[in-house]
């Protein structure tokens, strides 16, 4: 771990709800930036429980950009990969063992199968105590789902529109510091030495130093948070 090696890390939340609040991505970052300081090719976020690794872009992206720079795929927990154990084997093989989880030091084939099927035995399990939760609630109340107290009241309309309202100043938001990401990118900064001399060569900023400069100056997400440079490559990229 953390040696200086191309890699590209990958991070999944399970619900939508996860996503937008950061739930489980800050803790994954923080294990993944411990381990592996070191700017990586890409970051990849998937919002999905996704039981099967075909229907999530994110990693099929994240696989890709690994076999072409002969990259290692890096997550922060193995489950967030999968917890399907012929799946997480899979690709395994697919990216010819360049598969490292900060869970798991030193990871081969024998320890990513064992570790897997903990995993997908997991699964199995909280499926079972969730099941097994419904029919005892609906057992001892009946129906228990019921509507929202703003739909019973007729004010849902107007949260939307307000939640909408909302979502355009997060847009221009977003706008704004896309415009000035791709100034920071395209404007080259003079390379130094050790001591701090220039050597007359020039490049591009970081996606972490231009994520620096963007807090500095008072950008904040379309959430109200700090810029991270994974957000900022995704907003370079659609811009």
């Amino acid at each position: 771990m953390g040696e200086n090696k191309p890699v590209v890390i990958y991070y999944r939340v399970s619900t939508k709800k996860q996503g937008e609040s950061g739930l489980g991505l800050e803790a994954q970052r923080t294990y993944v930036q411990h381990f592996y300081p070191q700017e990586p090719l890409s970051e990849f976020i998937e919002t999905m429980s996704g039981k099967d690794v075909a229907n999530r872009p994110q990693l099929q992206h994240a696989i890709a950009l690994c076999k072409k720079h002969k990259a290692t795929l890096v997550v922060a927990k193995i489950d967030r990969l999968s917890r399907n154990t012929e799946q997480a084997l899979r690709i395994y093989a697919d990216l010819e063992g360049r598969l490292e989880s900060c869970d798991i030091p030193n990871l081969d084939k024998f320890t990513l199968t064992l570790f897997m099927a903990i995993a997908d035995r997991e699964r199995e399990l909280i499926s079972l105590r969730t099941k097994a939760a419904l029919d005892e609630k609906l057992k001892q109340k009946g129906e228990w789902r019921t509507a929202s107290e703003p739909f019973r009241e007729g004010k849902a309309s107007q949260l939307g529109i307000a939640a909408n309202r909302q979502k355009a100043q997060a847009n221009e938001n977003n706008r704004k510091a896309a415009g000035y990401i791709r100034q920071l990118r395209e404007n080259l900064v003079p390379v130094t030495d050790a001591d701090g001399k220039p050597t007359g060569e020039r490049r591009q900023r970081t996606w972490r130093e231009i994520a620096a400069t963007l807090n500095s100056e008072t950008y904040r997400t379309s959430r109200g948070g700090l810029f991270q440079a994974m957000q900022v490559q995704r907003l370079y990229d659609s811009a």
